[in-house]
């Protein structure tokens, strides 16, 4: 296929943890989820407060400019963060907190910077909880380390496996004990999440294109850079030389550790020996190439030579003329195309038939294909 780095959503939670310093730990969520209007994948969703400092984290966020909505204004909210089809409302994406809320027809203080709503749980049924792109966050409470860092876990992998999680704390075991649980490839941990995770407050490879691995289906799971775009070339020299021996085919490979002298096989040449009798048994299995097949030459006349002459032709399985069987094949590499272009055959294929990259663009652009 083609080369490609593909990235994945964010729906980033934040845990706020008993220790944590949390002004800052405030302060640094309405800095991350506010920045651009909250359009950074990697900016703030969630925010997790461990119970016993629940009642300090609200009075911050209620004094650095955030809002808290009741019950029936965060349901008028929860009704355009989704479209019928409950997915994402592009209408509410990158919009202030004040627009979203005259949108759900509500009324806020003047100057509101974020809308907070308590949310009870994650999934489809919990608007709050899918990734926003905007200045609103989910507002969860939970009991300790285990119950903070489970809450966290859900959140992404319900929209955000493989991406970036956040964390407030001033103690190093429980950011540990955090990072170790989290499916996410960036844990940023006092510090905001969309700067975090970026690089622009952390010393992560500067990048807005964030991989999320194998969590979210990526080909990588770092901060796709410049780097992850060169082709690098290694010059390989020998280190253990490997030796044939003549009688039995058998492979034995010389190291230069003093271990392999024991009187034990090492797994060096057990790993050999397995790939020998492996190479073997499949050599075995590959059938002989087919003999050419003989069909006699147009008829010649008296003047001629007595000599019958005999036209040897090989004819591969893939390709037929006209008035042959049609016979579809089951793998087509670039060179048949090549060689049914050449002859100006076609190649017969089904919706089982595998096809080389290379092969179908050549064998599509030249309509070489016929389809039974």
């Amino acid at each position: 296929g083609k080369p490609a780095f593909g990235v994945g959503p964010g729906n980033v939670p934040v845990f706020i943890e008993r220790t944590a310093n949390i002004s800052k730990a405030v302060s640094d969520i309405l800095t991350s989820t506010c920045f651009d209007n909250g359009t950074i994948c990697a900016s703030e969703q969630s925010v997790v407060v461990d119970a016993p400092v629940e009642t300090q984290v609200r009075e911050e966020f209620k004094a650095q400019g955030a809002h808290f909505l009741n019950e029936s204004d965060a349901e008028a909210v929860a009704r355009i963060l989704l479209t019928p089809q409950r997915t994402l409302n592009p209408g509410i994406v990158g919009r202030s907190a004040e627009y979203i809320a005259n949108l759900a027809g509500i009324s806020v203080p003047s100057g509101t910077r974020c809308l907070l709503a308590d949310c009870a749980g994650v999934g489809r049924d919990y608007p709050w909880s899918i990734e926003k792109l905007s200045p609103t966050l989910a507002f969860f409470v939970a009991d300790g380390i285990d119950s903070g860092a489970n809450r966290c876990e859900e959140i992404l992998q319900f929209g955000g496996m493989g991406h970036t999680a956040g964390m407030h704390t001033q103690s190093r075991e429980a950011a540990i004990r955090y990072g170790q649980q989290m499916p996410a490839s960036r844990v940023v941990i006092n510090s905001p999440t969309t700067h975090g995770a970026i690089g622009f407050s952390t010393d992560l490879p500067p990048s807005m294109t964030l991989g999320c691995g194998s969590w979210g289906g990526n080909v990588t799971s770092d901060n796709v850079s410049p780097i992850h775009l060169m082709d690098i070339k290694r010059v390989a020299f020998e280190t253990k030389p490997v030796n044939k021996a003549v009688a039995g085919g058998e492979v034995r490979v010389v190291s230069n550790e003093s271990s392999v002298r024991n009187s034990q096989p090492s797994k060096r040449e057990q790993i050999a020996e397995l790939v020998d009798r492996f190479l073997s048994q499949k050599l075995a299995e590959v059938p002989p190439t087919p003999a050419p097949v003989e069909k006699p030459a147009e008829p010649v006349s008296q003047t001629d030579s007595p000599v019958k002459t005999v036209i040897h032709e090989l004819r591969p399985q893939s390709l037929t003329e006209n008035g042959a069987s049609h016979i579809p094949v089951d793998f087509v590499s670039e060179t048949d195309v090549r060689t049914a272009i050449d002859k100006g055959l076609k190649i017969y294929i089904t919706a089982k038939t595998i096809l080389t990259p290379s092969a179908r663009d050549l064998g599509e652009e030249k309509e070489v294909f016929a389809r039974v």
